[in-house]
């Protein structure tokens, strides 16, 4: 019997903070140069073509599935602004010369309008990406971070708490606190496959260090509108490599998952 893991859990009240909580987080600085590491799985109007995006970092860069010829193309490139220019690269990361995508995204629908030109084709094939599963009610947030200097390395922080921040009326509709995570850079993708992106974590608790591949993920409940962290994931190690286009997880080391109606199957 394959074991079962539930991503999704009832969450049944908000703790509130305790004294020593309240305490500590009073004392938390304000995070200013934390990364958000956002991924985007979208498909093509047509259905022939499905993307995997990393944008809005320095380095952007995609993975395009073409369903059709079952094939897997790995661009980088650049982003100015709400353009897109991405080549493709081999192994090594070297650009060959086998497609490029230029196009412009729209940050808060996902929509992406590209033309994609292939060395083996004449003229430049226009696409019209979108949110692989959509969902009307999407939240827009946007994040505060807080953290505090570590232990004997004055110069690194940890990061302590988020505010989850409604972008649409300015308001703080959650904080999460309760953890010790790398500061540098969160995860902000789709796990569970249901349209709302959830919240990962680098673990640096209990001595761990990012290279420990230890994650704290804070799952998106649509029914309560809030983040709630999620044990049966963590119990996991491995970083979450997400296939969109077969809804699988890869947590390496022969660690793959099918997810099924909010449950994570794992794969023989």
């Amino acid at each position: 019997m394959t074991p079962k893991l539930l991503l999704a859990v009832t969450l049944l009240a908000l703790p509130a903070l305790s004294r020593a909580e309240t305490a500590d987080t009073q004392q938390l600085k304000p995070l200013s140069d934390v990364r958000i590491s956002m991924q985007r799985m979208l498909r093509s109007s047509e259905g022939r073509y499905f993307l995997s995006l990393y944008a809005g970092v320095w380095n952007p860069h995609a993975s395009l599935y073409d369903l059709v010829e079952q094939s897997e193309t790995k661009l980088k490139g650049r982003q100015k602004a709400d353009q897109l220019t991405l080549k493709s690269v081999d192994a090594d990361g070297v650009e060959n010369g086998q497609y490029q995508l230029t196009g412009t995204l729209n940050s808060n629908t996902g929509q992406l309008k590209a033309l994609l030109l292939a060395a083996n084709r004449p003229v430049q094939q226009s696409v019209e990406f979108e949110p692989a599963i959509k969902v009307s009610n999407k939240p827009n947030f946007i994040f505060k971070f807080y953290g505090a200097e570590k232990i004997n390395q004055p110069d690194s922080a940890a990061l302590k708490k988020i505010d989850i921040i409604n972008k649409d009326n300015n308001t703080v509709t959650q904080s999460l606190v309760g953890f010790n995570a790398f500061a540098k850079s969160i995860g902000y993708m789709d796990i569970n496959f249901d349209g709302y992106y959830d919240i990962i974590l680098s673990d640096i608790s209990q001595a761990r260090t990012i290279k420990d591949k230890h994650y704290i993920y804070w799952i998106y409940n649509p029914k309560t509108q809030y983040f709630q962290r999620s044990p049966q994931l963590e119990n996991i190690v491995g970083f979450p490599n997400l296939h969109g286009e077969k809804q699988q997880i890869d947590f390496g080391n022969g660690q793959l998952y099918q997810v099924e109606n909010g449950l994570l199957n794992r794969m023989n």
